[in-house]
């Protein structure tokens, strides 16, 4: 077994973050309850893989499928994995990269015909172990055998991964188009371009991976297909998470802590266990400079949350995971805005204009006082009230040109939503859009706020 590891922990980048109310997750699975109330049958999936959840069930929620805490001490295992079940790839492939490592995974898969009934092909452990792709490449190969080849990974993999993502390296030109920005849509476009390359790289270069992966199943298993390519890597980008494998850094595809969602304030932790015999959810108990006293203690009903990304902005989420999160605190108000005040505008005022709104209790346009004052002026003195007021007029300018320039209104795009006629990932993408138009809007309540604090 792989050697005693650490756990890499996602932390909140800034107390108090709210927990975002409306998340749009790539999930097509829904539970008839809120609650899963036994999650031991022999008859599920994840059970026949040995997964347990201690101190945890699966259920759903306002972000859609997901862990709910049973109540249990804090330092009960919210969910274990036997390590020899999970898909895995070393991060670092090369000459560099070290072989204890390769080593540790290659034994994890050796395990499979214990654990599984099933031996790995040589040419997929080698390919999963040393080729030098991406690990997203390799764990779309490693997940494209094992839902081929091994009954119990299918029937999971039936049973809890999606059909279809929202990710937006998936998305079609119109989806793209409807975002109403052009940066993200060619960092869409260029995604999605290196990704249809993906199964014809496999099949030309690692000819031996693509028959293993395409020998046969049954009389009735088709060929492997592009798409189920495409699937398999959307999952990969979706689901993996990192953990260390003899003290290098790999990622792992792991069935029952894959159900954890995201949050910018996680209550919990993951990673290879002490003993390296399998993969853990648990509780957050430590403490953070953020989070002097970490988070709370459990409570029954409690949504089990990781972090995908601490400083991912939505751009980020949409691409790689198909959600955005309203709430999210790595947002950024368009630099053109805030451009003709730059360093300029008195931080004084603008300081002045964020205690008003706190107090009015605008987050949104207090949110947008924060971001004004990382580049504010902060010598006092260097300025009046009457530049003060320049730059005011300056920004709004700039503001007003940022929202003629899009193509619809935010109460066109409001109207669009409410009619409930757009596809999952197309509503993503106007929410996105409307997204951006609410916080220019902010930035212009903070403008006229700080004409009304001027001094």
């Amino acid at each position: 077994m792989p050697a005693a590891v650490t756990t890499r922990v996602f932390r909140a980048p800034s107390p108090g973050v709210p927990t975002p109310t409306r998340i749009r997750r790539p999930r097509v699975l829904r539970l008839t309850s809120t609650r899963v109330a036994s999650a031991s049958s022999t008859a599920d999936p994840a059970s026949a893989l040995g997964v347990e959840y201690p101190a945890s069930a699966p259920g759903e929620g306002v972000r859609g499928r997901g862990l709910f805490h049973t109540g249990d001490a804090p330092d009960v295992p919210v969910v274990r994995t036997p390590i020899d079940v999970t898909l895995c790839v070393p991060e670092l492939v090369g000459p560099d990269a070290p072989a204890e490592c390769a080593d540790g995974v290659r034994a994890m898969y050796k395990a499979w015909s214990a654990s599984l009934n099933v031996d790995v092909p040589e040419p997929i452990v080698d390919f999963l172990c040393h080729a030098e792709c991406p690990k997203d490449l390799r764990m779309a190969a490693a997940l494209m055998w094992a839902r081929r080849h091994v009954p119990r990974w299918r029937a999971y993999a039936d049973d809890v991964i999606p059909a279809s993502y929202t990710s937006l390296y998936l998305a079609t030109d119109a989806e793209l188009e409807a975002l109403q920005d052009e940066n993200v849509r060619r960092m869409a476009m260029g995604s999605k371009a290196n990704y249809a390359a993906g199964w014809e790289m496999i099949k030309t270069q690692h000819p031996r991976v693509a028959d293993a992966i395409d020998g046969a199943v049954d009389d009735q298993s088709p060929p492997a297909t592009q798409e189920e390519f495409d699937w398999a890597r959307a999952t990969a980008h979706t689901r993996a998470m990192s953990g260390k494998v003899a003290g290098g850094p790999c990622a792992f595809i792991v069935p029952g802590v894959d159900l954890a969602n995201h949050s910018f304030a996680p209550n919990c932790e993951y990673g290879v266990s002490r003993d390296g015999g399998s993969f853990q959810l648990t509780w957050d108990t430590t403490a953070t400079r953020e989070m002097p006293k970490g988070p709370p203690p459990p409570e029954r009903d409690d949504e089990v949350l990781i972090c995908y990304g601490a400083r991912m902005p939505n751009a980020l989420l949409m691409l790689h995971y198909g959600f955005m999160d309203p709430e999210n605190p790595n947002e950024q108000l368009p630099m053109e805005c805030m451009i003709p005040g730059a360093r300029k505008i008195r931080a004084k005022t603008v300081s002045a204009a964020g205690r008003a709104f706190a107090e009015e209790g605008d987050a949104k346009a207090e949110w947008a006082a924060r971001q004004m004052m990382q580049m504010a002026n902060p010598v006092d003195d260097s300025a009046d009230k009457a530049a003060d007021l320049e730059c005011i007029g300056a920004m709004r300018g700039a503001a007003d040109a940022k929202l003629a320039s899009f193509p619809t209104t935010a109460e066109e795009d409001e109207a669009l939503l409410s009619a409930g006629e757009l596809g999952e990932r197309m509503s993503m993408c106007v929410e996105y859009r409307l997204s951006v138009k609410r916080n220019v809007e902010a930035f212009r309540r903070f403008l006229a706020k700080m004409e009304e604090v001027v001094e």
